[in-house]
């Protein structure tokens, strides 16, 4: 786990910054903030399962604190910042754009690392995954609806959405692996569900009302579900299953939102906005972790002292 102070330095520069160019109110940039630390220790884990050597593996959650997550944070605020009300808003209300595309973008390259050096992300057991996906689930209720900053027409939406997504999400990935008769223990995939239904529910949050919001987790469900296969427990993988999910999350505002989406106002127009930024933001995410990844690549040393990019896989 990264040390406590160096979380705070790093989630403090997003909110010292967004204050000072003015890109968000106080309440949204503390609680990006926080979400942020999650996604720290979650790059730590990821670097580590990728062959990252013990010194080598803090390059990943540094470089995406101090680089991606400001830039991918303020940047589409600030470059949209005269849209509000137009077709050209970002409608991002939870951020995923900073905390699941530009993490899970950063991830994607760690294919780049030898295979002989890469093993699989930590699998709970069945009653720490049951605790955990709980745990998720109840923090994410309460994280989405602070998001607003105080309590007005839009918290009972956003405790709806917040406890919707995440429970459809579980129980459709659920449903996904049974038919597939996979081997993933059934509080695995509920886990895997509900963290697929938080990052597909983020961005329309207030935004996008029930039905649309379950349709919208269900969707997220079945696709990550079919993506992950087996294998969430690779790095890679497990990054294009979040990244699958957040862009489901963040077209559907612009599809389905309450009296914004092309549904209900045919403004086809918005509807690249979302995906234009999507893509900017995983592009720079991905190019900004080339050389990290490269770095660590040959800069980590196998246990002995033989450069990692330069290790024999084993034959057998």
């Amino acid at each position: 786990m990264a040390p406590a102070g160096a979380r705070d330095r790093l989630r403090g520069e997003v909110v010292v910054l967004g204050l000072i160019t003015d890109a968000a109110g106080a309440p949204y940039l503390i609680d990006l903030a926080a979400a942020a630390a999650v996604v720290l220790t979650v790059l730590l884990a990821a670097a580590t399962a990728a062959g990252a050597g013990l010194r080598m593996r803090w390059i990943v959650p540094a470089v995406w604190g101090v680089v991606v997550l400001p830039v991918t944070a303020l940047g589409p605020l600030l470059t949209t910042a005269g849209c509000r009300g137009t077709p050209c808003e970002l409608l991002d209300f939870g951020g995923a754009l900073p905390l699941a595309i530009a993490p899970a973008s950063f991830v994607l390259l760690a294919l780049l690392m030898p295979r002989s050096r890469r093993n699989d992300l930590p699998a709970p057991g069945t009653r720490a995954s049951v605790l955990l996906g709980g745990a998720l689930w109840a923090a994410f209720v309460v994280w989405i609806a602070a998001m607003e900053g105080l309590v007005d027409a839009y918290t009972p939406l956003l405790l709806v959405a917040g406890g919707v997504g995440p429970g459809v999400g579980a129980a459709v990935w659920l449903i996904v692996d049974r038919l597939r008769r996979s081997a993933r223990p059934p509080a695995r995939s509920l886990a895997l569900g509900a963290l697929a239904g938080i990052v597909a529910t983020m961005a329309g949050a207030a935004t996008v009302a029930i039905p649309w919001s379950v349709a919208v987790a269900v969707l997220a469900g079945v696709i990550s579900a079919v993506i992950a296969r087996g294998r969430t427990r690779s790095v890679a993988r497990a990054g294009w299953v979040v990244l699958a999910a957040g862009l489901i999350g963040l077209v559907a505002p612009v599809v389905s939102g309450d009296a914004i989406g092309v549904l209900f106002t045919a403004q086809i127009e918005a509807v690249p906005v979302p995906l234009v930024a999507a893509g900017a933001v995983a592009g720079f995410a991905a190019l900004v972790s080339l050389p990290v990844w490269l770095g660590i690549r040959f800069g980590s040393r196998s246990p002995a002292g033989v450069p990692s990019g330069w290790a024999i896989p084993d034959s057998n």
